[in-house]
């Protein structure tokens, strides 16, 4: 009478005992993964989206910053000083820089009072500017006039 009568306590503990097998956890994993591995790229997609547009707002603003440049010299100064608009952007010579990232092209050309192209002797004292930016293999074109007065 010495042995204790009733179920085996060591081969039912283990058969009893509640958890998750190796595969179940496998199964589980690859479910996650095939989850969460869109999301992935969905963060890097918004990331370039997100790059992209800053890159176009600092391109429009620098177009916008260079004709705004152009706009506030005078027209034309006779005598010494060689800072107005014809003097520093000649018509039909590109004006070239970089900054940031950017390039930027300016370029001038005489406009007649109806922006037509009056082939370098305009009727009255205007000038059609054209601002360029590229960048990454992007432009942005801003178009801008001034006039004498």
């Amino acid at each position: 009478m010495g042995a204790i009568e009733g179920p085996d306590h060591t081969a039912g503990a283990i058969g009893s005992e509640s958890g998750y097998s190796l595969m179940e956890v496998m199964v589980a994993i690859m479910i996650l993964a095939i989850a969460i591995i869109p999301m992935v790229g969905m963060f890097d997609a918004a990331l370039r989206a997100a790059v992209a547009g800053s890159n176009y707002d600092g391109a429009r603003s620098l177009a916008n910053e260079k004709l705004e440049e152009v706009r506030a010299l005078p027209y034309e100064r006779p005598g010494g000083t060689a800072d107005s608009v014809v003097e520093l952007y000649p018509p039909a010579t590109p004006v070239v820089g970089t900054e940031d990232v950017f390039s930027y092209t300016v370029l001038t050309k005489f406009v007649d009072a109806d922006f037509s192209d009056p082939h370098d002797s305009p009727s009255t004292p205007q000038m059609r500017v054209e601002v360029e930016i590229e960048w990454e293999g992007n432009s942005y074109t801003t178009t801008g006039y001034v006039a004498g007065g």
